[in-house]
């Protein structure tokens, strides 16, 4: 049976602008609605396979509802001018798509939905509707089903369903959805509804009766309350009202047939240009996509000859060349080599050639070295002479990008498009005629490695990140490439037996949580909880969405004192989330050799952070008692000991040095509390009259105005008024003037320049400061204050592991380095090197930058990780 997918246009593409974070092309055009829109509608596709599919859009003219009613949608917002610029580029795409898109003046987007359905189901088709909004389940028949779709920063989740699955939710039918709003009404296109009646009551009046008519024919029955019928009664007319809102038509006069919406294969040509304009060059791979013949040019690098040559006679080449550009698989079995202006081909190089190649008489240019430093390591091979990572500079030119695969980089930044990495298949060179694609694209690889180099090497100087990328990210590679390899001894049984405790004690918690509740639920639900707090324990509700109550841990801890079952359920949360992400989560990333491998990321932050990632160990709990737990659990090599080193308020240090604020200066040249100093200063007091409690929130200030902090969210933090709030922000301003005047210089410098830097002359470009967007153009200001000193501390944290790497290396070769946690460095040497490995990682983090305060560093022995902190 044939089946059509139509999209509620508006719905969707509204709900990837909020899923996905801003996006621009490198022209400054935003394009992450766009992006978003065509992830969720491929990853539809993937799913129901339709027949055929076609979108509804809304159009800006009014529709028979603003006629009926003049305050419709009056209350909701226009759409924000960085989506809205989307949309028309967005119609241009799904035109190359060949997919259909209907709209019509006078009508909405629903009502078209709701046409089509009908149209569909006149066919003999199946008809699912996909939208982001529960109106459309009113439509849900025996042959309709709706999909609904939600989003999550970076990923979208969907749930389809049929009379069954929302009768089984709701209680009633699907058609009498638009019962229920028109007596409940909808805040979000202001349709009113009974005044005084809120859903509870109307799903309860509509499951008992039927509609809404059968509820006003039994008006006087005994079982509604006097005062619901009183709100009944005198709100009759603005119920009929909201029910002719709420309806959608089924009648619009579209003309639609579903075969006419079969799907078709896309305009490749106008697709290509449109993606490559948009420079989405991921979803030009994912389609299946082609560059179009007329556009074809081959890049000059194509006319470099290519040679065979011997393993030695290609080393004496590479050693007279000056500065050779390679590319290898990574099985090393197969590398192409450009030395001069030929090109070289060697297939399965041994070991005697490699530490040759990567020996320092020869300076390289590559690409992701971080991994192949760990993989020549792992051979014992001490790779060196590596001056040029094409990923690592393509990054500090835009670190916003998220993806920076050689194929992006040769993309975005030499408008090239590289072919697949054909030589990264399996067994591509295991046969002759499996060799020439493989090579045909490490050749093109290495040839677009020799052009960005070209590319990107005058720009890093330009813009004053030369000297960053040379003394900084690139150093680093090996550095993290030894941590990798080394990883982190973990205490298998104490780790298992600490879940073993943690599911004992959740086990507890549920039976408590039960036993307060009188009865069984899913605590993990949303849905669940919210009807049990808001409903049956009447608890008062903070924040109701359409999908229902919210019950994050914001709304969790207003309720905290008002019963006792909310605490057990933040503490079952909590455990929850404890024993999944690190007792059992940690427990399957344990290597036969007892040891814990993460990956250390250096292109995904914005600020020039490292990340963590498989697993995280970046983000275990520290002020906790049970993540001190977990901590107990990395010990260091039999006959070791760990050594843990942090910096004191590095980045309020920072700040003093960018902002050149006298008084936070003389603080830390004192070496005293500065955060009993801001306590003196805002509080009014005399140092030794601080309490903790004034100390506690003046430490809230110090590091939230590095955060640009607002007095809404301070007042979240420490529990005060919001009044109170802004006084202390103003107060800490008023006496830290310097830190004020440096805080509205960054915005305003960052507003001029479009980027903010660190020290160091790191950037990160702002087109959020432009946005009309209130929300959007506050947080760019927030980042323009924030990225000169998270950056600057980054940065420096990166110049320590350096300067202690090498170090080690030179003094005390038994030591090594495991681990950096922000602001923290931690290392494992032979028990009797303790104290001289102390002394060196306090040391050379003091001296990794010379700022106008002192930059000091603590560290401390221990037998775990928590120990050693």
């Amino acid at each position: 049976m044939a089946k059509l997918m139509v999209l509620d246009g508006n719905s969707i593409l509204n709900r990837a602008f909020y899923g996905i974070r801003l996006l621009t092309a490198s022209d400054g055009l935003y394009t992450n609605a766009i992006y978003g829109f065509l992830t969720i509608l491929r990853k539809l596709l993937a799913e129901d396979r339709p027949d055929a599919l076609c979108i509804t859009f809304d159009v800006k003219e009014p529709t028979f509802r603003h006629r009926m009613y003049d305050g419709y949608k009056a209350t909701r917002k226009g759409m924000p001018e960085e989506l809205s610029v989307q949309l028309p580029w967005l119609r241009r795409v799904l035109d190359a798509m060949r997919i259909p898109c209907y709209a019509m003046a006078g009508w909405e987007a629903d009502d078209l939905l709701g046409t089509i359905a009908a149209r569909c189901e006149a066919a003999g088709w199946d008809c699912l509707l996909v939208s982001g909004d529960r109106d459309s389940l009113q439509l849900i028949t025996e042959r309709t089903h709706v999909k609904l779709v939600s989003t999550k920063p970076g990923r979208s989740e969907s749930t389809e369903y049929d009379a069954e699955a929302f009768q089984a939710q709701y209680g009633f039918p699907p058609a009498r959805l638009v019962d229920l709003k028109a007596l409940m009404g909808d805040s979000s296109d202001n349709i009113p509804g009974v005044p005084g009646v809120g859903e509870k009551t109307a799903s309860a009046l509509i499951c008992r009766y039927g509609s809404l008519d059968a509820i006003y024919d039994n008006l006087e029955d005994a079982e509604i309350k006097n005062a619901v019928r009183t709100k009944l009664t005198a709100g009759r007319d603005s119920a009929l009202l909201s029910y002719r809102l709420a309806t959608i038509s089924r009648e619009a006069p579209l003309d639609f047939t579903p075969e006419e919406n079969r799907l078709q294969p896309p305009d490749n040509d106008r697709l290509y240009e449109l993606f490559t304009r948009l420079e989405f060059s991921r979803l030009i791979e994912s389609f299946g996509l082609v560059k179009p013949e007329a556009a074809v040019a081959a890049p000059a690098a194509e006319e470099l000859p290519w040679e065979d040559c011997s393993p030695e006679a290609l080393l004496e080449l590479c050693r007279s060349a000056g500065r050779v550009f390679f590319r290898c698989n990574s099985a090393l079995s197969a590398m192409t080599v450009i030395a001069g202006n030929t090109g070289y081909t060697l297939l399965q190089p041994d070991t005697a050639f490699l530490r040759a190649f990567f020996s320092a008489e020869i300076s390289k240019a590559g690409t992701e070295l971080k991994a192949l430093y760990r993989q020549l390591s792992q051979m014992g091979i001490a790779a060196e002479g590596l001056e040029f990572d094409a990923a690592l500079a393509a990054y500090l030119l835009d670190p916003n990008d998220g993806s920076y695969s050689l194929q992006r980089c040769a993309k975005k930044l030499l408008s090239l498009e590289l072919p697949e990495a054909a030589y990264e298949r399996e067994g591509a060179f295991g046969l002759p005629e499996d060799h020439e694609e493989a090579l045909s694209a490490l050749r093109a690889h290495t040839q677009a490695i020799r052009s960005l180099y070209a590319y990107a090497m005058p720009l890093l100087e330009e813009q004053g990140m030369l000297q960053l990328y040379q003394t900084v990210e690139l150093p680093l590679c090996r550095v993290l490439a030894h941590m990798e390899e080394l990883g982190f001894a973990v205490d298998r049984a104490a780790l298992a037996a600490f879940g073993e405790s943690l599911g004992i004690a959740i086990d507890q918690l549920q039976s408590e949580i039960y036993a307060l509740a009188g009865s069984e639920f899913n605590i993990n639900s949303p849905r669940q909880l919210g009807k049990l707090l808001f409903e049956d324990l009447e608890l008062p509700a903070y924040g109701k969405t359409k999908t229902g109550y919210s019950t994050n841990i914001e709304v969790l801890e207003k309720l905290r004192d008002k019963h006792p079952i909310v605490e057990k359920i933040m503490d079952y949360r909590k455990l929850s989330k404890l024993k999944s992400t690190y007792a059992d989560g940690l427990l399957k990333y344990i290597d036969a050799d007892g040891r814990i491998r993460t990956t250390f990321h250096m292109t995904v932050t914005a600020t020039g952070r490292l990340s963590s990632a498989d697993p995280n160990l970046q983000n275990i709990p520290v002020r906790t008692e049970l993540g001190g737990e977990v901590r107990k659990m990395f010990i260091p090599s039999p006959g070791m000991v760990l050594v843990d080193a942090d910096y004191s308020q590095i980045e309020l240090r920072v700040l003093s040095h960018l902002s050149g604020d006298k008084v936070m200066q003389q603080a830390f040249l004192n070496g005293e509390d500065i955060h009993r100093v801001t306590a003196s200063q805002v509080f009014g007091v005399a140092p030794e009259e601080v309490t903790p409690l004034m100390r506690s929130r003046a430490k809230a200030v110090n590091f939230g105005i590095v955060y640009g902090i607002s007095d809404f969210s301070l007042a979240q933090d420490i529990h005060v008024s919001r009044g109170e709030a802004r006084d202390y922000i103003d107060s800490y301003l008023g006496h830290y003037s310097g830190v004020h005047a440096f805080m509205k210089d960054s915005v305003e410098r960052a507003k001029t320049l479009g980027y903010a830097s660190t020290l160091f002359g790191r950037r990160r470009y702002l087109p959020e400061l432009s946005a009309s967007n209130h929300n959007l153009r506050a947080f760019g200001e927030r980042v323009a204050m924030n990225m000169p000193v998270q950056g600057t501390a980054a940065d420096i944290i990166k110049l320590a592991m350096i300067r202690v790497h090498d170090r080690l290396q030179r003094e005390v070769p038994e030591a090594r380095l495991l681990l950096q946690v922000h602001d923290e460095l931690l290392a494992e040497c032979p028990v009797h090197l303790g104290e001289q490995v102390r002394q060196i990682l306090e040391e050379e983090m003091a001296a990794a930058a010379q700022l106008d305060v002192p930059l000091p560093a603590e560290a401390h022995l221990g037998k775990s990780w928590y120990d050693a902190k």
